[in-house]
């Protein structure tokens, strides 16, 4: 029986992004999609983006770094003392003034981990590490030592997301390593490499065996979803646009963060919205 599988990765909320990779994986004729998490933010994604893929036919999902701190946000683990914490608590509130609370029982309930078995080969899905979706344990410059860590002797191919990169590579025992990339935030350390298409991977499984490993580049109208971010009132417009137009996402840069909540008021909106605060 033959199997062609969609893995999709690090959507980050980018509803533009997401909406053309599913046309082109159904011209791949996939049969089944994996999901590898970082679901939402910092795009304007919600219920839009729930409902593409609630209409696909999704047979494994892992929760990622980024979907942990929405429920993080959501449970009051976060203050108003560090600006990356108010970020993500408006960035979070965003999100829940358009999206169901039924999504995020379901955020709750993915694993870490998934095993998947396709006509007897094994799988493993994990966001990062299996039990850590979080950290540059695998970035793609590291020993096979650290990638080690993904197999154990019940996997034969292990497929992660996290590094926003596109990866093929082998285990020191010969497993094989997938991550198909980021659909929503794509970086490159190599000028000339640099593009804005999303990115995703398609396997094929034929009687066991797996035959093809395709990486898939997309291309979007990145413009269309920067003006639909703007039109949806997208908290931390202005590091989406540097994002979507220049590929880089200065969600560390404590100094802008600051001077952005400070300029839009960012604190008097979620101590309005949670009751926490």
């Amino acid at each position: 029986m033959n199997h062609k599988i969609a893995i999709l990765s690090d959507i980050h909320g980018n509803v533009t992004a997401l909406e053309a990779v599913i046309v082109d994986a159904k011209a791949q004729e996939v049969s089944e999609y994996w999901l590898l998490g970082d679901i939402f933010l910092p795009g304007p994604g919600a219920h839009d983006l729930i409902s593409l893929l609630n209409d696909l036919p999704i047979t494994a999902s892992v929760r990622g770094n980024w979907d942990d701190c929405v429920l993080e946000a959501l449970d009051g683990q976060y203050g108003l003392e560090d600006p990356q914490e108010v970020q993500l608590l408006r960035m979070t509130q965003y999100l829940m003034e358009r999206m169901d609370p039924e999504t995020i029982d379901w955020l709750r309930s993915l694993p870490l981990l998934e095993k998947k078995e396709v006509d007897g080969l094994r799988f493993s899905l994990s966001h990062n590490l299996p039990n850590k979706n979080y950290g540059g344990d695998l970035s793609v410059g590291n020993n096979t030592d650290k990638f080690d860590q993904l197999l154990d002797e019940e996997t034969d191919v292990a497929v992660y997301g996290h590094v926003h990169k596109q990866l093929l590579r082998y285990g020191s025992q010969g497993q094989q390593i997938i991550n198909p990339g980021t659909i929503g935030m794509p970086y490159f350390d190599w000028e000339a490499l640099k593009n804005h298409r999303a990115q995703y991977a398609v396997i094929e499984v034929e009687d066991g065996e797996l035959i093809n490993i395709l990486f898939r580049k997309v291309a979007y109208d990145y413009e269309a979803e920067l003006e639909l971010a703007k039109s949806k009132g997208l908290p931390f417009i202005e590091m989406y646009e540097e994002l979507r137009r220049d590929d880089n996402y200065r969600g560390h840069n404590l100094e802008l963060l600051t001077s952005l909540i400070e300029k839009h008021g960012y604190v008097e909106d979620v101590k309005e919205y949670f009751d926490f605060l």
